[in-house]
Order: C-alpha cells, then structure tokens, then sequence
C-alpha cells in the first residue's frame, strides 16, 4: 500500500498537525516492528529446519584449510607431514603466539593511534570477546573474556592491568556519580601512586569491605587507566579510533568515532511515509557532503577550515523532523560530537575504521565455519596465526612463503615485527 506523500508543515491547523505528527510516527514505529518480528521468524524457521536434519554448519570460506596448507609447504619444498601441520597450527610451544605479541607490541610503537573493534568468540563453550587492534601498519587478535574497558585497555597495554590511586584518578572519580563517603573510603585504603596487582587491588578494597556493584565500575576502571599512562614500559597511545562504544572513553587523550559507522545508524531507518523518505534522503547528501569536507580538511589542515567545518557540523545536526527514530538519532550523534570532530585536532587519525571491522569480519566467518576453539590453547592459536597473516598482506608480505621461510631459514629471514619496525620507520621494542 502506497502511503500519500503528507508533510505535517504544510497543515496549517495546528491542532490537525499534532494530531497527524503522533500518527505518522505510529505507522513508523509499526513498521519497523514488523520487520523486526519477521527476521527473527526467519530465523527461528532455519533453526528449526536445522534440528530436523537441515542444512548444518555453513559452508563459508575462511584463511586456509589444514590440508591446502600442508599441500602448500611440501609444493615449496618443505618436507612435513600432515600431523606436524596439526601440531604446528596448535602451536604448543608458543612460537607463533610469540612472534604475533611481538608484532602487536612493535605496532602499538609505530604510531600515536590504533584503530579496534569486537566479535564474540565462543570458547569452550563460554562466551568470550575476540577483540581487533591495528593501524597501517600491523592488525592482531586478542580473545579475552570480555569487552569491557579492562579489557580492552588490557589490550592497548600489551598485559593485564594493574592498578594505580593517582591525582589522575582522584579528578575522574570526583567527576562522577560516586558518594562522596565511598570515595573517602577508598582514598583511605588504597596507597597513593604505588603499582598493584589486581588481587592487592581487590586485597586493599575487601580490608575495609568495600564491595564494589556494576554501578560502581568506575572506581577500578579509574585506577586502571591512571596506571596504563603513568607506566613508561610501553607507548601510551594519544588516539583511539572504533565505532560508538562508551568502553572506549579516557583510555587514550584522544577518542576519535568511525564517521561511516555513524552513517550506518541512518542507513538503517527504513521510513515508510514519503515524507519522512524525502527528509532522510536529503539529510544523506548533506550529511555525505560533510564527510567529503572532513576528508578535504584532514588532506590539508587549517584553523580556519576547522572552525567552519564545527558550525557545519552544528548545522546538520541542529534539525527537529517530528520523525521520532530520526530525532532520536540526531540527538545521539550531537551528544558525541566531540568524538565525531575528533579528527579535526589530530590529522592522523583516519575518518573510518573499515580496517578493523574488515579484521573482526574475518574471526566471525571462522567462527560461523567451526562455532569456535575448543580449548584455551585453540583460542591462542586462533588470535596468533590471523596476527601473522592479517599483518603479513598489509606489509606485501606472502603469508606461506614467510611461515616457510621462519621454518626453514630462521636464522636469515627477519620475524615479522622486525618487518614492521622496518615499514614505519621505528626500532622494534625490547620485550617486557
């Protein structure tokens, strides 16, 4: 049914107009759920169709099978058998894992930002968080239990946290909504700038039996980060790049939103009244237009330009439609628009971070292929082995012939962190 293109401004009865507005945002509401309710029907109908003997596991592509890579290595000359690729894909001695932490850990050195995104990752049948990392130069897995801001500072970091009561840390927590004797009480116990461990960390609070709720997040969070920038073992980052996810504030000074990903939220309003369409399609072409200043701006900076480009945002986003979705999603991107015009103070940053979604998209077709690793040691080998390859095509580097090559002639063939020093023009770190 074709709905009658009806603009609410041009009702000139004011009662008649707040009376159509509620309606049309009805029939969107509607709308939306129906779609909704018939995906999942759809899905509900492929399980069900599964557990009747259906169509299992999909067939989906992902980096290499076991015996291509074993037909691989012995067409190149390397004399191996298939149990030794098993073994050797497991990865029992860490070889591989070492040489992956070595590429993340000379790659959070060449440069003052990292793009990072997450998927789920089911191991051994708990469901854990397959996190992606990376800039130009480098990209690396890291399966941890969660996505959290531990964990993914626990990421950027290289290590698990430690934690540290700082003035830092004092300001962020005095910034909150924490009670004021709670604070009190924790500035008491925990000793100023000193190091802990999370188990002193939690030693230090249970003495005096503070007994932290998920409301109350902030005051491990706080000391976490305080301690990631006062450390001096590792780089601390000045710019984070990822899609709209709060867990990602105050870990770095800079905290830059994917412009694209935001575009996307857009994108997914499906407006049925004609209207609603013709705002939405025309806010996309002003919106795109932005996007290409923004781009133009980071090619050649100035402060001028930076000034025009703050009042163009402000004028986008400055619009009331009555359209509830679209408003919605306005004021969203308005609250965060320190993050969306994070770019305009560090040129470096880039606008998108197709990149690392692109990395994330990689571990899920893998794990719709094979659900996911089965034990501990399978996760570290489904984080190292895409560490190497990933990293390996960003540097123009032939993924086999380089494992080839670090199996046959170690000695004379650079890892692939040296490879990435190398590329970026920095020295590669001494491990920790």
């Amino acid at each position: 049914m074709q709905l009658p293109d009806l603009n609410p401004d041009m009702i000139t009865d004011l009662v008649t107009r707040q009376i159509v507005i509620p309606l049309l945002n009805l029939i969107e509401a509607q709308a939306a759920d129906i779609t909704a309710l018939r995906a999942e029907n759809q899905q509900l109908r492929d399980e069900v169709a599964r557990l009747k003997g259906g169509s299992g596991k999909p067939d989906v592509p992902f980096n290499v099978s076991q015996p291509a890579l074993w037909r691989f290595l012995r067409d190149v000359g390397v004399q191996i058998g298939t149990e030794t690729v098993a073994r050797m894909l497991l990865d029992p001695d860490g070889v591989w894992a070492g040489e992956a932490a070595a590429v993340h850990q000379t790659g959070l050195a060449t440069g003052s930002w990292v793009a990072t995104d997450q998927t789920s990752t089911r191991v051994d049948r708990q469901n854990e968080v397959g996190h992606v990392v990376g800039n130009a130069w480098f990209t690396s897995y890291h399966t941890r239990p969660g996505g959290t801001r531990q964990d993914v500072l626990a990421v950027l970091w290289g290590q698990e946290v430690c934690y540290r009561l700082n003035d830092e840390e004092l300001a962020w927590l005095q910034a909150g909504c924490m009670p004021q004797a709670l604070l009190r009480r924790v500035c008491t116990v925990l000793p100023h700038d000193t190091d802990m461990t999370a188990a002193e960390f939690l030693q230090h609070l249970t003495t005096v039996g503070i007994a932290l709720n998920r409301q109350q997040q902030q005051v491990e969070d706080a000391p976490a980060v305080a301690a990631y920038h006062a450390q001096t073992q590792v780089p601390v980052l000045g710019g984070l790049l990822r899609g709209d996810a709060s867990v990602s504030d105050r870990l770095t000074a800079t905290h830059a939103l994917c412009d694209v990903h935001d575009r996307r939220y857009y994108a997914k309003l499906s407006p049925r009244v004609p209207h609603h369409q013709a705002e939405l399609t025309a806010f996309g072409t002003r919106s795109w237009a932005f996007y290409c200043d923004l781009l133009a701006s980071q090619r050649a900076p100035a402060a001028a330009e930076q000034v025009r480009l703050e009042e163009a945002f402000d004028a986008l986003v400055d619009d009331t439609t009555g359209y509830v979705a679209w408003d919605d999603q306005i004021s969203r991107t308005t609250n965060k628009c320190v993050q969306w015009l994070a770019v305009l103070d560090d040129s470096d940053i880039p606008l998108y971070h197709n990149t690392m979604e692109l990395a994330a998209r990689r571990r899920m077709r893998k794990r719709d292929a094979s659900f996911g690793p089965q034990s501990r040691n399978r996760a570290r080998a489904w984080d190292s082995l895409p560490t190497l390859a990933v990293t390996a095509a960003k540097l123009g580097v032939g993924f086999f012939h380089s494992l080839r090559d670090r199996m046959v002639t170690s000695a004379t063939t650079p890892p692939l962190a040296e490879r990435v020093a190398q590329r970026a023009g920095v020295a590669v770190p001494s491990a920790t």
